[in-house]
């Protein structure tokens, strides 16, 4: 088998196991840039989060609804698309409720709501020069209690 076939044959299994979510950006589809909304401070690059320069992917778990049982997700905004792709690895289904878990957590990561949005385009009315550089997102944790242990961790440390 050759090795294009091969790798074909490993992306189908890949999807044959996985499930895909959207979440739509609205109002901030001309100014979201997932690179720079992840990357833009150094939780990004603390576990259990992973950038993927190659493929400008965040993949890191996320928690269900139960609160005990989590799923690896690769979170990703292809080009010219107007939503975030959220690929739920190993799994065929999760309920409707798990899923909507799921999309609040990426939300809250990546200030993916109407006052997020309003906030942002407040700040760079304010700070031209931030729009320019593409700040105004900053990256946070799926849950207040992982960026609380994040910061906690983090002070002092040089």
């Amino acid at each position: 088998m050759s090795k294009e076939m091969e790798n074909n044959s490993c992306e189908e299994e890949r999807k044959a196991h996985s499930m895909t979510l959207y979440i739509p950006l609205g109002e901030g589809r001309s100014s979201f840039n997932l690179e720079n909304a992840v990357c833009n401070h150094g939780f990004f690059m603390m576990a259990p989060n992973v950038w993927i320069p190659s493929t400008r992917t965040l993949q890191r778990p996320l928690r269900l609804a139960d609160s005990s049982t989590s799923i690896l997700t690769s979170i990703s905004h292809p080009r010219n698309e107007n939503s975030i792709h959220v690929l739920l690895h190993h799994t065929e289904y999760v309920s409707p409720k798990d899923q909507q878990v799921i999309l609040d957590q990426v939300a809250r990561m990546l200030r993916l709501s109407d006052r997020d949005e309003k906030d942002v385009k407040h700040f760079h009315q304010l700070q031209p020069k931030a729009k320019n550089m593409c700040f105004g997102r900053i990256f946070r944790s799926p849950s207040i209690f992982e960026d609380m242990v994040k910061s906690i961790l983090l002070c002092n440390c040089t």
